[in-house]
């Protein structure tokens, strides 16, 4: 335990998790094999340390093919539900295509296009690290996605520190370098923001987008380190886990996502209420009235900031947080430990009260 958090401990009496009515399920987005060509990782690699870091599940996007799918990889490996998407090289930049099942012809297609034949085929859409400075999302001029990376470990993490990376291999442990390069990616989570004013409700996800290479007996960016690094956590109303139930959950925009490096998220909860009573939580809309306000539920004392359109409007410190509402907006929460990013959630979307009509008057 960090020392911070023995003194927190110590000084601020636990509270019982806030009962939302949801299951939290945690699982890696965004993960690389054998199957693609620029990844070394087995498919085997994969399950070992889904299992043994105890993830619920995990989403296999190779590049421009579904053959793990075809092969009938898809489905329970341990305790660890194992899912087949895409990544899909679009034109404008790269695309993540979950639940679908047929291949889509990139070189024939528009971007936009792509983002169509996804949604045809019943599928959820992700425009995936779309500040990546060596292949940007150039065309935000689309439209119909379901959402967007809003951290993607592989570029706005180890991209941005690639010779920190090499030398760490040789030199120091994993555990305190991971630690040492995290940082809040602000340009995704802007560009997030800017999408939901933009296009109403749009989903954000952290992506882990896995590539372990090997090179003379050496691993980089395994996945056991990456794996700790950033996962998606789903909201399901009740158990079992199953695909259905995931993809339900992230076209919802139930999920939020967390640095498993940072702490344990599980516990976390973020929702709209009137008195004690859940009206919504991550990715609902709600309508402003009398009494909401917006309950914040820690597993671990944090810093937390209230953001409404992208903006911070409010923060505390502390384990339980409930904050008034008054004033329409998409409001989201981040929480940060030791000077860390830990907690990114989806928002709760806070609509105007309905206009009430009065009645005309009858006449005499």
């Amino acid at each position: 335990m960090h020392p911070a958090d023995r003194a927190s401990a110590a000084s601020q009496q636990a509270e019982p998790p806030l009962e939302d009515g949801y299951t939290d399920y945690a699982g890696i987005i965004h993960v690389h094999t054998t199957y693609s060509h620029d990844a070394h990782g087995r498919f085997e690699d994969v399950v070992r340390v889904a299992n043994a870091q105890r993830l619920d599940y995990v989403i296999l996007t190779e590049h421009n093919n579904l053959h793990p799918l075809r092969d009938g990889l898809q489905g329970w490996h341990g305790a660890t539900l194992v899912l087949v998407g895409m990544e899909i090289s679009a034109r404008d930049g790269h695309y993540l295509a979950l639940n679908v099942t047929q291949e889509i012809n990139r070189d024939a297609l528009t971007t936009q296009q792509v983002i169509d034949e996804v949604a045809r085929q019943g599928g959820l859409g992700f425009i995936a690290h779309p500040y990546f400075k060596h292949g940007r999302w150039r065309n935000w001029n689309v439209h119909g996605f379901t959402g967007v990376e809003a951290y993607n470990v592989a570029h706005d993490t180890l991209d941005e520190n690639r010779m920190r990376l090499v030398l760490w291999t040789l030199t120091t442990p994993a555990e305190p370098f991971y630690y040492s390069i995290l940082d809040r990616p602000y340009d995704p989570l802007a560009k997030w923001d800017e999408l939901i004013r933009q296009h109403g409700h749009v989903v954000g996800i952290g992506s882990a987008d896995a590539h372990e290479f090997h090179l003379m007996g050496i691993k980089f960016a395994s996945y056991d380190d990456v794996f700790q690094l950033v996962r998606t956590h789903v909201l399901l109303p009740e158990p079992p886990l199953t695909a259905e139930k995931v993809y339900s959950a992230l076209k919802q925009g139930h999920a939020f996502m967390s640095i498993g490096l940072i702490g344990n998220a599980k516990g976390f909860a973020f929702v709209a209420q009137k008195d004690d009573r859940v009206l919504g939580v991550m990715g609902d809309s709600v309508e402003l009235t009398d009494g909401l306000h917006l309950t914040t539920a820690l597993p671990a004392p944090a810093n937390l900031t209230l953001f409404r359109g992208g903006v911070p409007v409010a923060s505390f410190t502390g384990t339980r947080w409930r904050m008034p509402v008054d004033t329409p907006g998409v409001y989201r929460v981040e929480a940060m430990r030791h000077g860390k990013p830990w907690i990114f959630s989806n928002p709760i979307y806070v609509r105007p009260a309905a206009a009430i009509v009065d009645s005309p008057t009858p006449h005499d």
